[in-house]
């Protein structure tokens, strides 16, 4: 009899800590689900809708200069680009104080998710580009050329925080079209990096397909942008 109660006393702190072992572990498991299903409803998803459009757009006088980045490092990255170089912007008007405004926006960037998308951006990533008859596959030694980096053909929405079931649009165009300067390029394929933040500080990446045409030489000068499908590989 002596030997149960010994067994029992050793026994049944076990069979309690395993207890309070298995209901600290399912209390986890169920705050994690919380969690996550929290994360789930406030996930933004960003994506242009599918189909393009014409835009006007203007040859500036802006040398080496580019819109979006410091003056002095444009002068250090582009150096080979002559001083009274035009760049190609899109068509901008004065506003009531002089200050010029572009007059049409392009793209229409959705959020499709549940959660408001924070600080959203699109980076172009050109794939192939058309001068005059001959394509140009752009690899990855092409693609540290200033014209083509990442860095510099990252473009923030307008506005940068997008509501579920808003959309946002840009005003400006991608380094590599804003300085063809000497306008040779007839058409660019190739995948945008749409990234932005949730509220939880993750980040959100969707790849989608574009392509734009340029019209330099008409008497109202256009680009043509057009968004394709969407990418579920990573881009380059």
């Amino acid at each position: 009899m002596g030997e149960y109660a010994t067994l029992a006393q050793i026994v049944t702190p076990i069979i309690v800590l395993v207890g309070i072992v298995l209901s600290m572990w399912l209390s986890v498991r169920a705050l994690r689900e919380v969690q996550k299903d929290r994360r789930m409803r406030q996930m933004p998803h960003l994506a242009f809708d599918v189909g393009g459009g014409g835009y006007p757009i203007e040859f500036v006088k802006a040398g080496r200069a580019d819109l979006g980045i410091d003056p002095k490092y444009a002068e250090e990255l582009f150096r080979d680009i002559p001083e009274e170089a035009e760049s190609i912007h899109l068509k901008s008007e004065p506003d009531e104080a002089g200050r010029r405004r572009v007059t049409f926006g392009y793209g229409k960037l959705r959020n499709y998710g549940l959660g408001t998308a924070l600080s959203a951006e699109v980076t172009w990533v050109p794939k192939k580009i058309q001068i005059g008859s001959e394509i140009f596959t752009i690899g990855k030694d092409k693609l540290l050329e200033p014209r083509y980096r990442k860095e510099l053909n990252c473009i923030p929405s307008s506005p940068s925080h997008i509501l579920p079931g808003e959309m946002a649009e840009f005003y400006r165009l991608p380094t590599f079209i804003q300085k063809d300067y000497e306008r040779k390029i007839k058409e660019v394929e190739g995948v945008l990096l749409i990234e932005c933040e949730d509220v939880f500080g993750g980040r959100h990446i969707t790849n989608q397909e574009f392509r734009i045409f340029t019209n330099y030489g008409s008497d109202k000068p256009t680009i043509h942008i057009t968004f394709g499908d969407l990418v579920n590989k990573k881009a380059p």
